[in-house]
């Protein structure tokens, strides 16, 4: 029994137009996400950069998420998840969350596919995030970071054309359209000035500095407060951790039951455009990640009449990149070159 509407972004290359061949009426779904060996996930694109080899990050997540038909050619769905991320010194926690329907406006028919449109809303967000290592920027080195409230909001269409070839085999396409728009509440962090510290909040690309402690300095007079500017740096922090962008994403899956066997596999490419801060990290000569190719395998048993255990593997050619899009900023860009092999074992329940 496999779900076919209940996914956020990561798994729509699973998507098919006829649900109901998995669960006739509603579904539901736990699973448990771990990964295959560490990642390397900085806070730092220059870290990054240093130490590409460097896998001492680890990632787990929960999903609960369900579906529901209340008409032969409709489908809603909605799912959440916990997700955490860390690498060697930090741990972020991500709340994700998403919402779909789904209506299917042709049925199959001769050599014609069965079609449906889904829209959908998606996002995931945090608290707070805070890097406790140094974070390189133009002009300065930042002790700490904290971000209030991060947050990705999602909204995507997609179509949908599902082949049923045979009564234990059907093929799937599909093509997406979608915009992202990241935002935050409050940027601060801390750094060090002629010997002395300094807590550093931001409106805008406003700086104002105020000194933590006392401090004699480096043999100069001591500044105990300072207003600066990050443009003069060439900062634009709006611009680099709240940016927006339009993505595009096709693929296509197959679906294949035999007995109590049934086994999906799809692949999704996922192509994204985003405002400004690409275009600020390409001028800096860091790293530009704009593509995901993922592949997911899927294998479910039916061990009674509404009950399914499955296992689930997923391989994307980049990490997070359209999973948790409020990670990817001009300071993580660096990590987002890593492969990204994800593997959930759950229960499925479908009536």
């Amino acid at each position: 029994m496999l779900a076919g509407t209940a996914w956020a972004a990561p798994l729509d290359g699973l998507l098919t137009a006829t649900p109901e061949t998995s669960a006739p009426q509603a579904r539901l779904e736990l699973g448990l996400d771990r990964l295959n060996r560490a990642i390397n996930f900085s806070t730092s694109a220059d870290a990054a950069k240093q130490s590409a080899q460097t896998t001492s990050g680890d990632y787990q997540g929960a999903n609960l998420q369900a579906a529901w038909r209340p008409s032969d050619r409709l489908w809603l769905s909605g799912g959440l998840w916990q997700r955490q991320i860390s690498n060697a010194a930090d741990t972020f926690n991500y709340r994700s969350w998403q919402t779909a329907g789904q209506y299917r406006f042709n049925d199959a028919a001769g050599a014609l596919p069965a079609l449906a449109m889904r829209l959908s809303a998606w996002g995931s967000g945090a608290s707070e995030t805070a890097a406790t290592t140094p974070v390189h920027v133009p002009g300065a080195i930042l002790n700490t970071v904290t971000v209030a409230a991060p947050r990705d909001r999602q909204f995507q269409a997609d179509l949908l054309a599902t082949w049923p070839l045979s009564s234990q085999f059907e093929l799937s396409t599909l093509l997406s359209v979608g915009v992202s728009k990241l935002s935050y509440r409050e940027l601060t962090a801390t750094t060090t000035r002629n010997g002395c510290n300094y807590n550093l909040s931001f409106t805008g690309n406003d700086i104002f500095g105020e000194l933590t402690s006392p401090c004699t300095g480096n043999g100069a007079g001591v500044i105990r407060q300072f207003f600066d500017s990050s443009g003069d740096y060439g900062v634009d922090v709006a611009k680099e951790i709240a940016w927006r962008s339009r993505f595009v994403q096709t693929g296509i899956n197959a679906q294949w039951r035999s007995g109590a066997w049934t086994v999906l596999g799809g692949y999704l490419l996922h192509s994204v455009k985003r405002e400004d801060v690409d275009d600020i990290l390409a001028r800096r000569g860091d790293p530009v990640h704009r593509h995901n190719h993922q592949i997911t395998l899927d294998a479910a048993y039916q061990a009674s009449a509404h009950w399914s255990p499955f296992v689930r593997a997923q391989i994307s050619s980049n990490l997070f990149l359209n999973d948790i899009p409020v990670t990817y900023n001009s300071s993580t860009s660096g990590s987002f070159g890593s492969r990204f092999s994800l593997f959930t074992v759950g229960v499925r329940a479908g009536f």
